[in-house]
């Protein structure tokens, strides 16, 4: 299966700037108080707070108690390589200056998400996309699939004449996924099956209702309705995170693809150019 690139790329930009945001947010009130002094240097709040999302999967084993304790002597030891660094005069050659060109575009990077991704979401557009979803209709629906027409046919004429679902689907269906439990799929929303398939399974009305065969590319469908439902979410505060994430994620690809619209991007490596492969080599 392929996969897009420049979905992948935004992907990773937010998963890099994404938990700077979170971290920054959590820790906002602590303004900018000095924790540490390297000679005439000072450390900040401020610079612990990045420091943290920059050794943010380096730190996912230290104890929370110790944290602190490890980004100060980071800090320290960073503003210690600085200095010596400045009285060799580092910053003279061109090692130096061309990685702080890139690190100055990554700077250009991550304080743009801050303003145009991160800050755009806030807290009521986080709770209207929860209220919104759980008004979703989702529908507990079992199937039948079958590759050709008229085996579809044949088994919904079955099904009219009172025939058992389930035991047809065991022994009918080629959906490896829900053949072995009578064709159940649990519950679905519209939005996680192909639109031919929800339209049939949604237009049911009342339980036991039996759609006629409808195609998809998977082959031939013949649906079941066990329930109808509002959709079932987890309270606001143990989800709200997570749906701010998924808000970034649609902003930040928006943002990207509309930049990469008004830019010419060409690949001097045309081997580079090629769409990224499924890493197990399927196409």
């Amino acid at each position: 299966m392929k996969i897009i690139l420049k979905s992948v790329a935004t992907g990773l930009l937010v998963l890099m700037a994404g938990s700077a945001t979170l971290h920054a947010e959590e820790k906002s009130t602590a303004g900018d108080n000095i924790v540490a002094k390297v000679g005439p240097s000072t450390i900040t709040e401020v610079d612990m707070t990045r420091a943290e999302t920059e050794m943010f999967n380096q730190l996912v084993n230290v104890p929370k108690n110790a944290r602190r304790k490890v980004l100060v002597e980071y800090l320290i030891e960073t503003q210690l390589l600085a200095d010596a660094a400045k009285e060799a005069k580092i910053s003279e050659t061109e090692d130096f200056k061309a990685r702080q060109d890139y690190y100055h575009r990554r700077a250009m990077r991550d304080t743009y998400f801050d303003q145009q991704v991160f800050k755009s979401v806030s807290e009521a557009d986080v709770k209207t996309t929860y209220d919104d979803a759980a008004k979703e209709e989702e529908a507990h629906v079992q199937h039948i699939l079958v590759k050709e027409e008229e085996k579809a046919k044949e088994l919904a004429k079955k099904i009219k004449d009172g025939g058992d679902f389930k035991e047809l689907a065991k022994t009918n269906s080629i959906d490896p996924g829900s053949k072995d439990k009578g064709g159940d799929l649990g519950f679905i929303l519209k939005t996680q099956v192909v639109p031919t398939f929800a339209k049939a399974a949604f237009d049911l009305e009342k339980k036991g209702d039996v759609s006629d065969p409808v195609q998809s590319q998977f082959g031939w469908h013949i649906i079941r309705l066990e329930e109808k439902r509002n959709r079932a979410l987890p309270p606001y505060t143990e989800v709200k995170a997570r749906i701010k994430e998924v808000l970034w994620q649609k902003k930040a690809q928006e943002l990207i693809e509309n930049l990469r619209k008004k830019s010419k991007i060409e690949f001097v490596d045309k081997e580079l150019e090629k769409p990224l492969q499924d890493p197990r080599g399927s196409n």
